[in-house]
């Protein structure tokens, strides 16, 4: 059966379809997805200022706009730099068992045809599987369209460069309620069902939308927000860089007026917090914690503490060797399996606030959990698929 749905001009936004008809079986079985409007008109502070200085570093380390527009909604308040979609379901087996041996009992028949009608009972309803974009940890974080999952192309794994401001997209398109707990900052609530948040009262910052904990979506319920990460009030240079005049790799950090390094996009700094500037958790590998920071980092080299084990606080494969210097030993994050090199990034992790939920089959860990994994400028983040 089609139909043909009309979408109206001020409906800008992000929006949930889902079956109509036989919703208990049919979203079990994933009857349902995502539509996104976006917005008649941008307004010009998205293609302006510091997110036309964001595009420009993109570009400089040959990055690909990905953005399906400049802005979620025609408000200046709605611009974003990078965006994600997250699709929060669950799967009950016992649901998913009975309709498979009701359908291969009836010859493998098509649905429709004489015959082939379902009874299956959707209640009482017990989900095992809890998924982000139809994949569930660790699964969500393997690339999009990985040949070993042909029918779920979309992994939950998002990525974004300190600064910039990143679109989630969030969905709740099961049978329960989400709490999606994002770590390393609050979201900013923008719209919930494509209603953009606004205040009466303050005229000239009239988006009222909360900074919120936890993102919570209802069954069928859509929340679209901003999340932003910058490394401000961490006290310590998160770039690794050091005045150690026996050391290389020294960096400008010249301030803006709002305190970052964003003069100069080309930079692998680029929008550094510049009160951190030089700053360092400590200025040898192990154990000389120098400025007063918080963390003494263990010698990668004792096998006790893992061969996967990463440790570096430094944002970016070059800081970890330039806080170390030509006389040191192996870099912290330079381990047989991780060599300081290739990217090294902040993971938080994002899962739901739900414990049951991060399992897979009452395995842990598992379910609704993934990670938002903040890139150093040196490496690229591809999203061609």
């Amino acid at each position: 059966m089609q139909y043909t749905v009309t979408v109206p001009s001020t409906a800008a936004g992000t929006h949930a379809y889902y079956s109509g008809t036989q919703g208990d079986l049919q979203v079990e079985m994933g009857l349902y997805g995502a539509i996104i409007v976006l917005p008649s008109t941008i307004p010009s502070a998205c293609t302006s200022g510091i997110h036309s200085s964001n595009l420009s570093a993109q570009s400089a380390h040959s990055e690909t706009d990905f953005r399906l527009a400049a802005a979620a909604y025609s408000h200046p308040g709605a611009c974003y730099d990078r965006e994600y979609m997250f699709q929060l379901s669950e799967i009950d087996p016992r649901i998913h068992r009975q309709a498979e041996e009701q359908v291969l009992a009836a010859g493998n028949c098509t649905a429709g045809t004489v015959g082939c009608s379902l009874s299956v009972a959707t209640e009482p309803y017990v989900p095992a599987y809890f998924m982000v974009n139809g994949r569930s940890m660790p699964d969500d974080m393997d690339p999009n369209y990985a040949p070993e999952y042909p029918h779920q192309p979309y992994n939950g794994n998002p990525h974004m460069h300190p600064g910039e401001l990143v679109l989630l997209r969030i969905i709740g398109q099961g049978r329960w309620q989400h709490p999606l707990h994002e770590h390393g900052n609050h979201v900013r609530v923008l719209a919930r069902d494509g209603n953009l948040i606004t205040s009466t009262t303050d005229a000239a910052n009239n988006l009222a939308g909360p900074l919120l904990f936890t993102t919570t979506t209802t069954p069928g319920m859509t929340l679209d927000g901003i999340y932003y990460w910058t490394g401000k009030g961490l006290n310590w240079d998160a770039f690794g860089h050091n005045t150690d005049p026996n050391k290389t790799g020294h960096a400008d950090c010249i301030p803006d007026g709002n305190g970052y390094y964003t003069s100069v996009p080309s930079a692998t700094n680029y929008f550094e917090w510049c009160q951190d500037h030089n700053k360092p958790v400590q200025a040898t590998p192990l154990g000389s914690v120098a400025s007063g920071g918080p963390a003494t980092l263990p010698d990668p080299n004792i096998f006790a503490n893992g061969a996967w084990f990463g440790g570096s606080p430094y944002l970016g494969p070059d800081a970890t060797i330039r806080a170390v210097g030509s006389t040191g030993t192996t870099p912290p994050s330079g381990t047989i399996a991780n060599s300081p090199t290739d990217e090294a990034g902040f993971a938080f992790m994002w899962h739901s606030h739900n414990e049951r939920e991060i399992t897979t089959n009452n395995i842990f860990p598992g379910g609704m959990m993934m990670m938002m994994l903040v890139d150093s400028r040196e490496f690229k983040i591809d999203e061609t698929n």
